[in-house]
C-alpha cells in the first residue's frame, strides 16, 4: 500500500472561553489554528496528523515540499520497523526526517495501525490502563480578563471545571514576571492558589507552573512555597528555568516548609533528554518529565521512557498547543505508558474530528481502535475547510 496523496488545511481550533496570559506570553484568546496533515493511499487508508510544530514560524510552501519529499509514493509498512507487532523505531528511508522532523511520526503510527488494523497503543507496548487521566489546562491570568474580580475569576473557572468532570487543574502563575511587580504578583499567585483551593475541595489535584516567573527571584519563590502548603500543592512547573543549582535550592526550600509537591519540567527541552535534563536527573532534582508529545513524537518518547527506565521520573508531555489532535496522540501514549501521570487538556471544541472518548470521573476511557482512532467528518469538511486545502498527489 503506497501514499498517493497528501493534504494540508488549517481548521480554527476553538475553546470555550478566553484564555489568558501566562508569565511571559500575552492572551492566548479564543482560538487557534490546527494544521491537519491527511495522508491517503492507494488502497483507500487515511492518517492523520497536526502540524503545528512546523508551522508556528513555518510556511505551507516549505511544509508541502517536506511531506512531498518523504512521503509521496512511498509505502506504509517502510515508515515504521515493527517487531512482534511493536515498534522499534523509523524506517531506514526516512529515519533521518523523522529524527529532526519528529511530529510527523504520529502520521506514521496512523497510517500504519490503520492499514494493518492495530491501535497505536499496541504499537507502543499495549495497554496498561483502561482510562487516562487528564486536567483542564485552561486557567490562565485570567484574573486579568475580568479585574474587578481578582483572584475570585480564577477560582470561579476552577469550580467550572471541577463541575465539568475534571478532578485535577493546572494553574498558571509567575504574574511577578513581567505583568505585575514581583512581590505584588507573588502576592496574586498565592491568592489564586489558596481560592482555588478552597473552590474544588481537597479530593482535587492541583498543578501549578509558572512558565519561568519567579526566575532571579528565588526570595520570593520561597515564599510562595511557604505561603501555599495549605493548598497541598501536587506539581510545581518552570517556577524557574532548568539549572542544577536552582532546582537544588527548591529541593532545600520543600525541604525547609514541608513541601511534597513534585518538581517537573522539559516542555522547552528540545533534544530530550538534553544534557542539563540529564543532570536534572541523574541528580533527583525532578519528579516529571515534559517534552512535547507531538513536538517529540512519539519514537523519542519511547527513547525517552528507557532512558528514564531505573529512575522515579514520571512521563508527563506537554500538550498545549496541539489542538484537537493532541488529545487523541495523547492518550495513546498514556494509554500504554506505565509511568504516565495526566494528560494536559485544553478542553477544545469538537470540529472535523470524530468525538472524543468518554469522560468521567476526570479520565477518558480508552478504547483500542485502529491506529489514533481519529477520524474525519467528511462532510462537515468538504462544507466549511476544503476551500483552503493544499494537495499534491
Amino acid at each position: 500500500m503506497k501514499i498517493t496523496e497528501i493534504s494540508v488545511t488549517p481548521v480554527p481550533s476553538y475553546y470555550p472561553k478566553e484564555l489568558g496570559k501566562n508569565a511571559f506570553s500575552d492572551n492566548i484568546g479564543l482560538q487557534r489554528l490546527e494544521w491537519i496533515v491527511r495522508a491517503r493511499t492507494d488502497g483507500g487508508v487515511e492518517g492523520v496528523t497536526s502540524a503545528n510544530r512546523a508551522m508556528g514560524r513555518g510556511r505551507v510552501e516549505d511544509l508541502i515540499t517536506l511531506l512531498k519529499t518523504t512521503l509521496l509514493g512511498r509505502e506504509v509498512d517502510s515508515l515504521l520497523q515493527v517487531q512482534n507487532g511493536v515498534v522499534t523505531g523509523p524506517g531506514a528511508d526516512v529515519a533521518r526526517t523523522f529524527r529532526s522532523t519528529r511530529w510527523m511520526d504520529a502520521l506514521a503510527f496512523d497510517l500504519y495501525g490503520k492499514a494493518h488494523n492495530v491501535s497505536a497503543i499496541s504499537l507502543l507496548g499495549g495497554k496498561v490502563r483502561d482510562t487516562v487521566p487528564a486536567y483542564d489546562t485552561t486557567l490562565y491570568f485570567q484574573d486579568f480578563l475580568v479585574p474587578e474580580k481578582g483572584a475570585k475569576q480564577v477560582a470561579e473557572e476552577a469550580a467550572e471545571a471541577k463541575a465539568a468532570g475534571y478532578r485535577a487543574l493546572k494553574i498558571k502563575t509567575g504574574r511577578g514576571g513581567r505583568w505585575m511587580m514581583p512581590e505584588a504578583g507573588m502576592r496574586r499567585d498565592v491568592d489564586v492558589v489558596l481560592g482555588v483551593r478552597e473552590a474544588v475541595g481537597e479530593d482535587f489535584h492541583i498543578y501549578v507552573d509558572a512558565n519561568f516567573g519567579y526566575d532571579d527571584r528565588l526570595d520570593l519563590l520561597e515564599d510562595f512555597i511557604r505561603e501555599t502548603i495549605p493548598a497541598n500543592i501536587y506539581w510545581l512547573e518552570e517556577m524557574i528555568t532548568h539549572d542544577v543549582a536552582g532546582y537544588r535550592a527548591m529541593r532545600e526550600m520543600q525541604a525547609k516548609h514541608g513541601s511534597k509537591a513534585l518538581l517537573v519540567c522539559g516542555e522547552t527541552d528540545r533534544d530530550p533528554i538534553s544534557e542539563t535534563f540529564r543532570h536534572l536527573i541523574e541528580d533527583g532534582l525532578i519528579d516529571g518529565y515534559q517534552p512535547d508529545i507531538v513536538g517529540a513524537g512519539y519514537l523519542r518518547w519511547i527513547e525517552i521512557e528507557g532512558a528514564l527506565r531505573g529512575t522515579e521520573v514520571r512521563s508527563i508531555p506537554h500538550n498545549f498547543g496541539n489542538g484537537t489532535f493532541g488529545t487523541f496522540a495523547t492518550l495513546a501514549f498514556g494509554a500504554a505508558s506505565r509511568t504516565f501521570v495526566s494528560l494536559e487538556d485544553e478542553r477544545n471544541l469538537p470540529h472535523i474530528f470524530g468525538p472524543f472518548p468518554p469522560f468521567r470521573d476526570g479520565a477518558y476511557q480508552v478504547e483500542e481502535c485502529p491506529g489514533l482512532g481519529v477520524s474525519i467528518d467528511e462532510d462537515l469538511f468538504q462544507a466549511k475547510y476544503a476551500l483552503h486545502e493544499w494537495q499534491v498527489e
